[in-house]
């Protein structure tokens, strides 16, 4: 697919031949990534989506005479070369690019304004092949957050020394991870540890880890997987080792990572390499189970986690489709109920009366229950009250950093009251 502009494309191709873009001249390429485009697919549609998408090309085309590449269906990028190949053109590419990223797009009936990140990327030999320029882009990109609503524009240079064509690899420095403690409503007790991944963007505080995963590419999602995997289990096996055991990691993982499939393997690898047995992880998932990565692929690696022990759990109960086919196919043992449920329910009738519906159902299919999200003192004591498994959130206590959890687990430990003996004495 050519966006539907292939005359368009052809003669501009004709034009640079023409003008003799030799080595003397510099070489500009365009990297322009929508951020949104999961939401504007379910919102649209994907005709409209394609449609967008094709409306923006065009108008790509004949304001800034870019000479697009062919896309895939469904990608949220739009590459190409620049038929100007100056690099003193470059601010006025820049200013146009950020008018047309800021217009929107008119469609029939409907006018959006999709968040658009974008790269201009100049090879001043004017030698580089194009993929070497979209690679330089693509990892600029990750540098612009994903969650700016007027978007991003970058300028990059590729020098002389950056001769290779590979993307530059995701830098897993950038890569955080905290914990978030679930307390059990009956003893007071750690039950378990949720990982929470989160990626430093441009310097400024870190985001959540699946905020910024649908603009990373496929490769560097695998490798953040792998490095996360590697850090919560390493953190888990060593407060085994300093005496404060907890029974359960809770690793969330999305479909896209679930998807790939040598994940599993490397779950089961990385248990083995760390000595903890599998019945101690519990993978995470989000309704629908498979919705971006593939109901096959993401199948095969639950029911292989599954089958080697791993407890597996539905987050966001109630606000998906699962079906309660999956419950039972999956062996999911452990469900969480989000904020939409749990926010006001200490003085919301309503939203009562969903949880408690919520509890009756996960207590008939025997499916321990979590409430997420806990975010007053008067919620966590109305929901430690009427059946929750256990509670997490920021009135139970904040995502910690793995050394504020060692000393967290101590002094935990130690707050707690004994538990009552309650055997006859002879």
């Amino acid at each position: 697919m050519a966006y539907g502009i292939t005359a368009a494309a052809a003669r501009l191709t004709r034009l640079v031949k023409r003008t003799g873009a030799g080595q003397d001249r510099a070489r500009l390429a365009l990297v322009l990534r929508i951020e949104n485009v999961e939401t504007l697919r379910l919102g649209l549609g994907p005709a409209l989506l394609e449609q967008m998408l094709d409306l923006l090309a065009r108008r790509l085309v004949a304001e800034l005479r870019l000479l697009p590449q062919s896309r895939a269906p469904g990608s949220p990028e739009i590459l190409g070369l620049f038929a100007i190949g100056r690099r003193q053109a470059v601010p006025g590419l820049l200013a146009r690019l950020q008018t047309i990223c800021r217009a929107g797009v008119e469609l029939p009936e409907l006018r959006i304004c999709p968040v658009l990140n974008g790269v201009i990327v100049s090879d001043e030999s004017g030698t580089r092949p194009p993929d070497a320029l979209y690679a330089q882009g693509r990892a600029a990109l990750q540098g612009c957050s994903p969650l700016s609503v007027a978007g991003q524009l970058r300028f990059v240079e590729l020098g002389a020394e950056d001769g290779g064509t590979d993307s530059a690899p995701f830098a897993l420095e950038r890569v955080a991870l905290l914990f978030q403690p679930q307390i059990c409503c009956d003893t007071g007790q750690v039950l378990a540890l949720r990982a929470l991944p989160r990626l430093r963007i441009d310097d400024r505080d870190g985001r959540d880890l699946e905020e910024v995963e649908p603009r990373l590419d496929e490769e560097s999602l695998g490798r953040i997987a792998a490095h996360v995997l590697r850090l919560a289990l390493s953190a888990f096996k060593g407060w085994d080792r300093m005496g404060a055991r907890v029974p359960l990691l809770s690793l969330p993982l999305s479909d896209r990572m679930l998807a790939d499939p040598v994940l599993a393997d490397s779950i089961l690898w990385e248990l083995d390499r760390q000595d903890l047995s599998p019945d101690r992880l519990e993978i995470e998932i989000c309704e629908p189970v498979g919705g971006r990565g593939g109901r096959m692929p993401v199948s095969a690696s639950l029911q292989s986690l599954a089958a080697a022990g791993c407890a597996i759990a539905l987050g966001d109960f109630g606000t998906g489709s699962a079906g309660l086919a999956d419950l039972r196919r999956f062996g999911i043992g452990r469900v969480r109920i989000g904020r939409d449920f749990i926010a006001g329910c200490d003085r919301r009738a309503d939203q009562q009366r969903m949880i408690l519906a919520i509890l009756a159902l996960a207590e008939h299919l025997r499916l321990k229950t979590l409430a997420d999200g806990v975010a007053t003192p008067e919620e966590n004591a109305f929901l430690a009250q009427i059946g929750f498994d256990a509670v997490q959130g920021p009135a139970v206590l904040p995502p910690l950093e793995p050394g504020a959890v060692d000393d967290f687990l101590l002094e935990h430990g130690h707050s707690l009251p004994a538990p009552f003996d309650l055997r006859r004495r002879v």
